[in-house]
């Protein structure tokens, strides 16, 4: 009954993030749509960064075999919301005590069995969160260790293969040194790490899936040609990754059987923002939110039980 208790904490933990992060995603789109840039970066940040902890955090309990205690739950949430807030006025080192939490319980997770190895890749964005100077190296900085982290544990056990020690590890430690490079303005560097996830965990591009994990590794490395370069390959991802195999789980109900819908508009929504289409890009994105809001709204839920 504890571990229950303190699991249905974390779905709401979860769900409180994920539903935050569609206020400020649709925001940000609004505010782009009108031509508000500051505002609509600095949104777009806060949403990629309460999306990930949603969907990362629903996660935790099965990265680090252990349910965090329900203080511990509710202690991270309150630090993540003050980060939230405090960072549109005060920078990014407003979410330290958030980022400092979270490291400790990822600590739990940081043992000899491989299934913990990709949390080394989680850690080092948690860490460079409070150190980013732009809402850009913002996102870049734990939502992207945590797209990382998961495209490696996907293709990985997509491939039937192992977690390697060394595989993460040195993954994690490119990550971070692209990261230092791009405060100096080597945004190309990200290339670095997306080489080595493609070595260590290949995609197989045989479903939507599979197209946006292939995608991803290479549209983030073109950030360098403008902010919305990486923003919107964070639609991708988000659109065939997160939404299809994430979403169910946090709001707990059946995963509707999305095809190529997703990408497909995704990947529209990628061309038409890169190209200065900016108003039908942020209409695509506000649409696929609520396509899949009401796709899931019309799955069958799943109780999360009491044990007997």
């Amino acid at each position: 009954m504890a571990f229950y208790k303190a699991v249905v904490d974390v779905v709401w933990a979860s769900r409180l993030a994920l539903f935050l992060s569609a206020f400020f995603l649709a925001g940000g789109a609004l505010l782009a749509a009108v031509g508000q840039v500051a505002w609509h970066m600095s949104l777009m940040a806060s949403g990629l960064l309460a999306f990930y902890f949603a969907v990362m955090y629903i996660q935790l309990p099965g990265f680090i075999n252990a349910a965090p205690a329900r203080w511990a739950t509710w202690l991270l949430t309150a630090l993540f919301l003050f980060g939230t807030a405090a960072s549109q006025f005060y920078g990014y080192a407003a979410y330290a005590p958030f980022s400092a939490v979270y490291i400790a319980l990822y600590a739990r997770g940081l043992g000899k069995k491989p299934t913990f190895y990709p949390n080394l890749v989680t850690i080092p964005g948690l860490a460079l969160l409070p150190l980013s100077p732009t809402p850009l190296m913002a996102a870049l900085s734990f939502p992207l260790a945590s797209v990382y982290t998961l495209l490696y544990r996907i293709d990985v056990s997509r491939a039937k293969a192992r977690f390697r020690l060394g595989a993460a590890a040195a993954l994690a430690l490119l990550y971070a040194l692209a990261w230092a490079a791009s405060l100096w303005g080597h945004l190309w560097s990200f290339a670095l790490p997306s080489i080595a996830l493609t070595l260590a965990a290949p995609p197989k591009p045989r479903d939507a899936y599979g197209v946006g994990s292939l995608f991803f590794r290479a549209a983030i490395a073109l950030a360098p040609l403008g902010h919305h370069f990486a923003y919107m390959a964070f639609a991708v991802i988000m659109s065939t990754l997160c939404v299809p195999y994430f979403l169910p789980s946090i709001l707990y109900r059946e995963a509707p059987s999305y095809k190529y819908e997703l990408l497909a508009a995704s990947l529209a929504a990628y061309v038409l923002r890169n190209v200065g289409l900016t108003a039908p890009a942020a209409a695509l994105v506000t649409g696929i939110a609520g396509y899949a809001a009401l796709r899931s709204a019309k799955s069958k839920p799943v109780p999360l039980k009491p044990p007997q």
